[in-house]
């Protein structure tokens, strides 16, 4: 009799330390919860590390980029473009892609044909990007208006001066003696 009392009692003990600490760790991950939404919610101040969960670096991205940091914000970009969830990966390769955009019509609005190859880089990092995020989600109408609008600022290709050689050749085989039959 005083065995069965003392298994109930462990038994107990056992579902109460249990209890408690499914308790703590829900808890645990509520403040860790809490705390990743706050900082989304107001990412200015948000310091970065490798534990960062990607939607807070997302979050923080997007702010730079608001802010005037593009750079910043493709740097952060680029550190979460290979998450593994689909849709995530699809809204940096567009938010990518549109910032490139941005760049490419505004340096081209500004300089012109002085900028040639710089635009036609980042139009085609643009490209690229919203090309990604279109294979994530076809579905997506914003990626694919900034696909159509890069393809139609696309500049031109650079005409290559033509030559100016006026010679004839006569043989398209070279005149210099070659090896001898039955050379080495």
């Amino acid at each position: 009799m005083v065995t069965k009392v003392k298994l109930r009692e462990s038994a107990a003990s056992a579902v109460l330390v249990l209890g408690l600490g499914i308790t703590g760790w829900s808890g645990y991950q509520l403040f860790v919860v809490a705390r990743e939404n706050a900082a989304i919610d107001d990412p200015r101040n948000v310091s970065l590390d490798e534990d960062t969960a990607p939607e807070v670096v997302l979050a923080k991205a997007q702010a730079l980029d608001l802010g005037g940091d593009y750079q910043e914000a493709l740097r952060l970009y680029h550190t979460i473009r290979n998450d593994p969830v689909p849709a995530f990966r699809q809204r940096v390769h567009y938010n990518m892609g549109t910032i490139y955009l941005r760049e490419a019509a505004g340096l081209w609005n500004a300089r012109g044909v002085l900028e040639y190859a710089r635009v036609n880089a980042l139009v085609a990092m643009a490209k690229e990007n919203l090309k990604e995020a279109l294979r994530l989600n076809p579905d997506d109408q914003d990626a694919r208006f900034n696909l159509e609008y890069a393809f139609r600022i696309t500049p031109p290709p650079k005409e290559k001066e033509k030559a100016n050689w006026q010679g004839t050749k006569s043989s398209v085989f070279s005149t210099l003696p070659g090896i001898p039959g039955g050379g080495p």
